[in-house]
């Protein structure tokens, strides 16, 4: 498979499971949505006013895993660098995102959100019925 695969399986699933480090050193997890998932890397966003927003500038290094159950198991892990980008490609991310209107359902919260690109890193990815076990890399 090539890179543009790997994103679209990411894609795909939609919430994955994002890892970051708190402020005391401590693993940190919670489900986000990926917005978009291409060649420069995986978008998302978050408020804020979130834990997830202050361990993401405090710390870049954050790691992601899914899993999508369509045409069998497939697992995709990322571990890499993270940026904060800027509200203007909230846009490109919202479009069409059913879980925004849920996470994010009044104008006024959604407009202060920010903007987050894993621009660099490493990932793996698996079929789990298929056997199939593949590393690839992304990023500047």
């Amino acid at each position: 498979m090539e890179l543009k695969d790997y994103m679209n399986v990411l894609e795909n699933i939609g919430a994955c499971v994002f890892s970051t480090v708190n402020e005391d050193g401590e693993a940190d997890a919670r489900y986000a949505n990926v917005g978009v998932a291409n060649e420069h890397g995986v978008f998302f966003m978050t408020a804020p006013t979130t834990n997830f927003y202050k361990q993401l500038t405090n710390n870049p290094k954050i790691a992601i895993t899914g899993m999508l159950k369509e045409d069998g198991i497939e697992v995709i892990r990322l571990q890499g660098t993270v940026r904060e980008i800027g509200k203007e490609h909230l846009e490109a991310i919202l479009k069409d995102n059913p879980f925004v209107q849920d996470v994010y359902p009044d104008e006024e919260e959604r407009a202060t959100v920010q903007a987050f690109q894993l621009y660099e890193g490493e990932g793996s990815y698996q079929h789990l019925q298929n056997h199939v076990k593949e590393e690839f890399s992304f990023g500047e």
